[in-house]
């Protein structure tokens, strides 16, 4: 079958890619085990020091390295001395990378980048168009504040490309628009964004365009209503229980309880009213945590 060819939509640049023509055997692998696999990225222009648990690890300027670590509770020793408790979750089986160590504590943003097959015009963005604010400044596209916590979890914005890997000059699809994530260090998407990146279509006043700014997920919250307090206080109690578990075998009981609640009774409640669209969130907040795979055990 005849291929086609395809183009990265960049700013002043059409770079050629592959369009596939034919099905491509689905071959993901599924991750076993109760360890995940991390991202520990250092980047400054001098060499990091830092250590988990009892290994110490030393990133050379501007690098990074990936670790495996169990399901259960770590520590993260700092360059300055501080330690971080924090804790791996296994309850569910993840493939390749599943967040990052941020030791510098640097902001980081996920990029969505469009592809296109040759000749074909785009009518959307691959992702929703949010604003930033860096540096004093506003900038536009389909860009996503992931903040400078110690963890970045991938969990709800699962990137492709770290952030020493370079969006590729081609790639090879099924589709005629396709396109790649990336996790860039703020400096390095300043670059891109000041080189590369252009619009895939004009922003204009009728679309929803959002700011994107990072908030930590709420999981607290006072209801009026006792019945809505009571089904929180009960998830919180599974929760807190899961984050402190020290195996992916209790985390994953733990998950299952919390889910096996959920149907019966926690996500029907009896009670009405305009807290009830924040009782959802903040349940839906506990559990997609629960399903991530780490987080700092803050005092």
């Amino acid at each position: 079958m005849p291929t086609s060819r395809f183009t990265f939509k960049e700013k002043h640049v059409l770079k050629k890619v592959l369009l596939l023509g034919t099905c491509l055997a689905l071959t993901a692998c599924f991750g076993g085990g109760d360890s995940k696999e991390f991202l520990i990225d250092n980047p400054t222009g001098k060499p990091l020091a830092i250590s988990v648990d009892d290994q110490k690890i030393t990133l050379a300027a501007e690098q990074s390295q990936t670790i495996k670590l169990d399901a259960g509770q770590h520590t993260l020793t700092l360059e300055n001395g501080d330690k971080v408790k924090f804790s791996v979750f296994s309850a569910m089986p993840r493939s390749g990378v599943s967040g990052l160590i941020n030791p510098t504590r640097t902001r980081y943003i996920y990029v969505i980048q469009k592809y296109l097959a040759e000749g074909v015009t785009p009518s959307s963005e691959n992702g929703d168009v949010h604003t930033l604010t860096i540096d004093g400044q506003t900038v536009t596209g389909p860009f996503e504040d992931m903040g400078s916590g110690l963890f970045i979890d991938n969990f709800t914005k699962e990137w492709e490309l770290n952030p020493t890997e370079p969006f590729p000059e081609s790639m090879s699809s099924t589709s005629a628009d396709n396109y790649k994530t990336k996790l860039f260090r703020l400096e390095e998407f300043k670059d891109y964004y000041n080189n590369q990146f252009s619009p895939s279509v004009e922003y204009t006043e009728n679309m929803r365009i959002t700011e994107s700014r990072y908030q930590p997920p709420e999981i607290t919250a006072q209801f009026t209503s006792p019945e809505l307090q009571q089904n929180l206080n009960e998830a919180t109690k599974i929760y807190n229980d899961f984050i402190h578990a020290e195996s992916a075998g209790d985390q994953k009981d733990l998950l299952k309880a919390f889910d096996k609640q959920n149907r019966e009774k926690w996500r029907n409640p009896k009670a009405g009213g305009e807290e009830l669209t924040r009782y959802y969130e903040i349940m839906t907040n506990l559990n997609h945590t629960m399903m991530s795979s780490i987080l700092e055990l803050k005092q």
